[in-house]
């Protein structure tokens, strides 16, 4: 069977397009969709998030209506509220702030994988939530502002007001650390 290309296909359509849509769509997206989540909820449960933001994709993908950057900002957009959803349990039955193996990648982010990525998201994720949501939503996910916004609910200045302050956060902590003013 050969891999159909998603913008190949109408939004809207049969289920068995609507269903090769979604397997393209899912090869498309599921790798970033696993690292956001990872670094969101911890890798022991992000496979579980993972798994019911599919389902809940492949319960909704019919009557989606968009092009394939709208379908990426909608499954991002459902992991987000999946991951919220998540965390609110799990805080709701332990007195930890963070999951154990929050925020640690087991897998490279960026392209050359390395020491430096998980120091990386350690430094992200030591910023305020929503400071960190939208770095990794801008890294991880590859979302512009406007995206981010749609998916956070946010005005795009408001997130870039929020991605501002971030890294210019991070940017203060690598001086302090390197002890030059060179970034």
């Amino acid at each position: 069977m050969s891999c159909v290309r998603p913008d190949e296909i109408p939004w809207g359509a049969d289920a068995a397009t609507v269903n090769a849509r979604v397997a393209s769509a899912y090869a498309s997206v599921h790798d970033d969709l696993v690292r956001y989540l990872r670094a969101v909820v911890g890798r022991e449960v992000a496979d579980d998030v993972a798994s019911q933001v599919w389902v809940e994709v492949v319960s909704g993908a019919g009557a989606f209506r968009g092009d394939e950057a709208a379908f990426r900002r909608w499954v991002f957009a459902t992991a987000r509220r999946r991951a919220l959803d998540h965390r609110r349990r799990w805080w709701q039955r332990s007195v930890v702030l963070r999951p154990p193996g929050a925020y640690e990648l087991d897998q490279p982010w960026v392209d050359t994988p390395g020491d430096d990525d998980a120091a990386a998201v350690a430094r992200i994720m030591q910023l305020p939530a929503a400071q960190a949501e939208v770095v990794l939503l801008r890294i991880l996910g590859g979302f512009s502002a406007e995206e981010v916004a749609q998916i956070t609910g946010r005005s795009p200045g408001s997130v870039r007001v929020i991605q501002h302050r971030a890294l210019r956060a991070l940017a203060r902590e690598l001086r302090g650390r390197d002890g030059s003013g060179d970034l």
